[in-house]
């Protein structure tokens, strides 16, 4: 029970301002301290003062009712309750003018010619908020709208300004200021409505229950970190979806000079490995020779199929969702891109698979005929094919390669985004130590992502078998261009029969699969949770992408059709 003390017979007792402003919005610390007070309060759980509407809603039975019966609606436009109501508008509004009007975000606005005159115009209004016409204040509602629209353009345009947690957090909390002000708004336009009070007063015991939600905490802010490391994949991966015949074919060709290229690194890595070194030694050269063929790969313009999903996964997010919210205008576009998608993928599968078998045979056929005793020394094809034949063992390495892959892309995204939000290019180009160098400058904007991402990836699949010796089961992990060269090796230095060449052959392939199926899953998954997306909408696109490729299979795989409606370009 409340005491009598907080038991008040008026409205003119209660205290509204702290539920008027804050009740709705994120709380401004950062997110250690935020799940450090989180876990605080689940021991003392934080009360209101006694004076406050808040405490009276949390403690008091049928609190709605009982604070509505307190209301006298005929003369609240005139009481204390009022006064607190506009005070409680003003607070809010002057939030939302200084991020506007901050000097690094009005720079970030200017540069994408966004216009902030309504910061300005909101500036104006709110200083005469007491004296609001009805006709006022839907201008004011009309301005926030306005801003909303401005916040919103400039969330989008993350590519061209980068991200970061804290930017996303504020413009987020702007979002959040700026609904709860024309929440305000309108219950100040009905303030005599029972209707409105018993609204905003519900919201707030709804809220209530989950506002130190560990769970809920970890859950928004990992979305936030999903949008910083994976909005700038999305551009790239645009370079992986063939549009056309000719993009097509192209793909083809630089995969399989991609494959021929990996050929060669695979066996600088059987090499290696007939190095009588330490399992460190070994890990470190493994992950140089990854790391510089996926550079040199990338350089000289071929193709690697298993660095395209963590690029089209993204694209394809971006296109499905296009407003952030699931909602699409035809499921024939989603079906478009992901055959656009799929197809690209295919083909740039099969160059690598084809060359990389290819350009090992004809690579061993040389060597045999220069020194035959060497080539024995450095390749072992029973070994070498048993690592390849289909089984559960491989399904998981396979799929911890698709899980490297991912993660490796995510970092690309990562740093990308870090260059441009740091400005990293401008201030190595003016900066002494860095000889004011413009050509530097030039490739941490341009290909800074790339290199670390191709640079992590290659540590990634060289050292993972040292975690072996953490986890309590055997770790490694199956690529499948590395694995196709290991095939062709093994088949020209051993008469292995048909059967198990075949073998061979479908574990291969089954390797690519799997790298693909985990490694745009994880992207997909990141990049539709950056995005806000409505998760209950996918098993109808899943569904109706699958129906699509049992009734036209071939759209999936060679068959190139027109399209059927306007989509995404790649210059968009």
């Amino acid at each position: 029970m409340i005491s009598n003390e907080t038991n008040p017979k008026s409205l003119e007792f209660l205290n509204f301002y702290s539920f008027f402003t804050k009740y709705s919005l994120m709380e401004e610390y950062g997110f250690s301290s935020g799940i450090i007070n989180r876990f605080y309060r689940k021991i003392l759980p934080n009360i209101p003062e006694p004076n406050t509407v808040e405490y009276v809603l949390l403690k008091k039975e049928n609190p709605v009712s009982y604070v509505l019966s307190l209301i006298d609606f005929k003369t609240i436009s005139r009481s204390h309750t009022s006064k607190q109501l506009d005070l409680s508008i003003k607070a809010l509004c002057a939030k939302v003018v200084a991020f506007g009007l901050d000097s690094n975000i009005k720079a970030k606005s200017d540069y994408l010619e966004l216009n902030t005159e309504p910061f300005i115009v909101l500036l104006e209004k709110i200083n005469h908020l007491s004296h609001c016409e009805r006709e006022d204040t839907l201008d004011l509602i009309n301005t926030l709208k306005d801003i909303e629209r401005l916040i919103i353009d400039l969330r989008k345009n993350k590519n061209k300004i980068g991200t970061s947690l804290h930017l996303t957090l504020t413009t987020r909390r702007i979002l959040e200021y700026t609904t709860r002000i024309k929440e305000l708004l309108f219950l100040k336009l009905n303030i005599s409505s029972e209707k409105y009070w018993k609204n905003i007063l519900t919201d707030f015991i709804t809220y209530a229950k989950h506002k130190d939600s560990i769970r809920r905490y970890i859950s928004r802010h990992s979305d936030l970190l999903a949008i910083e490391i994976v909005e700038h994949n999305s551009n790239k991966g645009e370079k992986y979806i063939a549009e056309t015949r000719k993009e097509y074919w192209n793909f083809f060709n630089r995969s399989l000079f991609g494959g021929s290229i990996i050929a060669l690194f695979a066996f600088i890595k059987l090499i290696l490995t007939s190095y009588d070194a330490t399992e460190f030694t070994h890990a470190l050269l493994y992950s140089l020779n990854y790391a510089l063929c996926f550079i040199i790969v990338k350089e000289l313009g071929g193709i690697i199929a298993t660095k395209q999903p963590a690029m089209t996964a993204t694209t394809l997010a971006k296109n499905i969702d296009k407003e952030g919210n699931m909602k699409y205008d035809s499921i024939k576009s989603i079906i478009y891109i992901v055959r656009k998608v799929f197809r690209s993928q295919f083909i740039s599968v099969m160059g690598n698979f084809i060359m990389a078998i290819l350009f090992a045979c004809g690579l061993m056929f040389i060597l045999q005929q220069i020194d035959t005793q060497y080539v024995n020394k450095m390749v072992k094809p029973e070994y070498l094919i048993s690592k390849i034949l289909p089984n559960t063992q491989l399904l998981f390495f396979a799929a911890m390669a698709g899980f490297f892959l991912a993660l490796s892309g995510l970092i690309s995204g990562y740093v990308d985004n870090k260059v441009i939000a740091s400005k990293v290019a401008h201030r190595i180009s003016n900066n002494k130590l860095f000889f004011n160098s413009n050509r530097l400058a030039t490739f941490f904007e341009k290909k800074a992502g790339t290199f670390f991402g191709n640079i992590s990836l290659g540590f990634f699949l060289g050292s993972s078998f040292l975690l072996s010796h953490i986890f309590p089961f055997e770790i490694d992990i199956r690529h499948v261009a590395f694995s196709s060269a290991n095939l062709g090796f093994a088949i020209m230095n051993y008469d292995f029969s048909i059967k198990i060449m075949l073998l061979g052959i479908s574990g291969a392939l089954l390797i690519g699969l799997v790298n693909f199926i985990v490694s745009f899953s994880i992207t997909f998954y990141l990049a539709l949770k950056s995005r806000g997306v409505n998760f209950r909408l996918l098993p109808k696109v899943l569904f109706n992408i699958f129906k699509d490729m049992c009734f036209h299979p071939f759209h999936y795989f060679i068959k190139i059709e027109k399209e059927p409606i306007t989509t995404t370009s790649k210059n968009e």
